[in-house]
């Protein structure tokens, strides 16, 4: 299978590597946290991991281009502009997850790849089937947030059930609740034409700022419970996750206040930045001090 340089934009929307990125990053967080060092089998991992997530979006792609072709968000991906078609990406979602899974089997273990196979099915056989059923469906979306760094951590040799991981796991499964709402909130007349179900057709926009102001209490919560874990053990760093959670809840609970796009938009933009603080504090705990 050859690519041209026409292609390579195509193939990374098909990928959805501005997902698969962050998804990898997440990994090598439960990664450094249990080795503490860079590695060449820990790169294998990580490009396991981004390979199977692009094949998993390709998959959805695939899945969803019908949908996609009627929302505004995403008619112009690859398969409802016809940049792809059907067949092409299905033999692209193939590759990407062979070279996933080769590159994740060297680097890591049995437990790290049935883990990233789980998560894979979760996403493209639970969670997608349910955002056409229930407006709820995020929640056990959320699960695909907690799977990375667990395959991180037990790539590198970590215990499964391992309370440091299983907390820190926990942090990202809390965290994606809101993240999915404010997003399914930006777009939700767009999700409501394409026939996916959304939380304005059982909450009023009050019901949903609180409810939304729940997650992100709760959020912010399980992020400070990251030291006693010994995920975050500096002092110093623990005084920094301390002060961006000052940061990010006062503002999140205002800006909820005014439930427009633009201040919907700068809240995930925030969240989002508050979870890649959390990875980076993480990361210098265990690589640099």
């Amino acid at each position: 299978m050859t690519v041209n340089n026409n292609k390579i934009k195509t193939l990374a929307e098909l990928g959805k590597v501005r997902i698969a990125l962050p998804v990898t990053l997440s990994c090598l967080t439960g990664y450094i946290l249990l080795s503490q060092e860079f590695s060449s089998k820990m790169f294998c991992v990580l490009l396991g991991v981004f390979f199977i997530v692009a094949g998993a979006s390709a998959i959805n792609h695939i899945q969803e281009y019908k949908r996609d072709a009627k929302m505004e968000r995403t008619r112009f991906r690859p398969i409802p502009t016809g940049d792809i078609d059907v067949p092409e990406a299905i033999r692209w979602a193939v590759f990407f997850l062979l070279i996933g899974c080769g590159f994740l089997a060297w680097g890591g273990n049995a437990i790290s790849l049935w883990l990233a196979i789980l998560s894979l099915s979760w996403y493209n056989l639970v969670y997608t089937t349910l955002k056409t059923k229930s407006a709820f469906a995020v929640i056990p979306g959320a699960l695909c947030g907690a799977f990375p760094p667990l395959i991180g951590w037990t790539a590198a040799g970590g215990e499964l059930f391992s309370p440091h991981i299983l907390a820190l796991a926990f942090f990202f499964f809390i965290g994606q609740i809101p993240h999915f709402w404010l997003l399914l909130l930006l777009h939700s007349k767009d999700y409501k034409k394409a026939g996916f179900k959304v939380l304005t057709d059982l909450f009023s926009i009050s019901q949903i700022h609180r409810i939304t102001s729940i997650w992100m209490l709760a959020t912010v919560a399980m992020a400070m419970l990251l030291p006693v874990y010994q995920i975050i053990s500096s002092h110093l760093l623990c005084w920094i996750l301390l002060a961006i959670s000052f940061w990010i809840l006062p503002n999140s609970l205002l800006l909820l206040r005014r439930f427009e796009s633009a201040t919907i938009r700068k809240l995930f933009i925030r969240l989002n930045f508050y979870f890649l603080m959390v990875m980076v504090l993480i990361g210098i705990d265990h690589l640099l001090l």
